[in-house]
């Protein structure tokens, strides 16, 4: 592996769009896998001899003769190491485990790609920022996940929303957030199909929940 990837960046990659929709037990392994997988000891081939010499020592660990039948069975047991410790032994182990995990999860999403997917350009307000928003459908709505960068922190009292827009110029909520360098999940009840087009505002809490009409970001929906 010639690349490096952050333990960010490797959480980000296995999530897929499941990011920010994950149960908390879900992301703390996917935290200690991106750990595991981030230390370039992993990746480094050991001797050839690595794994007798091990062996040989657990088995060398005989117990004294009056031991009881139990600690000579734990003995015996640990002279045969589980899978996931002869695994360890070799690089194609770890790609086996990374390949598990990857299915686990492509799985767990159902393996379907978007339904819609959408480019969002910048406006004046925020020069620098950029986004992409993939949709899916699913039984609870659209599920949108807000790939955005650039976006500052606003002062208190300001926030970011993101709309659906139909032709007719009727906005429809999705959610709010803080800035961003990062994957947003958002839900529309709305189909992206009659409101094709995504933006979004910087806000303020003055109890109006009409847009502001400070676009930050704004682009067309398409079909996946």
């Amino acid at each position: 592996m010639n690349e490096r990837r952050t333990n960010e960046e490797l959480e980000a990659m296995f999530a897929g769009d499941r990011a920010g929709a994950l149960e908390p037990e879900e992301v703390d392994e996917l935290a200690l896998l991106a750990d595991v997988l981030a230390d370039p000891s992993m990746w480094t081939e050991p001797g050839a001899g690595l794994e007798d010499t091990v062996m040989q020592a657990v088995a060398d660990a005989e117990p004294d003769a009056g031991a009881s039948p139990e600690v000579r069975a734990a003995v015996a047991r640990r002279a045969s190491p589980p899978r996931w410790r002869r695994w360890a032994f070799s690089a194609a182990g770890i790609a086996a485990a990374i390949a598990v995990v990857l299915g686990v999860v492509v799985a767990t999403e159902g393996g379907s790609s978007p339904d819609f997917n959408a480019q969002l350009s910048a406006s004046a307000l925020a020069p620098g920022a950029r986004a992409s928003a993939t949709i899916t459908r699913n039984n609870a709505g659209f599920r949108v996940t807000l790939d955005a960068h650039g976006l500052a922190a606003l002062p208190a009292g300001e926030y970011y929303e993101a709309w659906l827009k139909n032709a007719a110029g009727t906005l429809v909520p999705i959610g709010t957030f803080s800035s961003s360098d990062g994957r947003i999940t958002l839900w529309s009840g709305v189909s992206p199909k009659d409101f094709p087009t995504l933006t979004v505002t910087i806000e303020a809490t003055d109890n109006n929940q009409a847009s502001s009409g400070r676009k930050v970001l704004v682009g067309a929906v398409h079909s996946g």
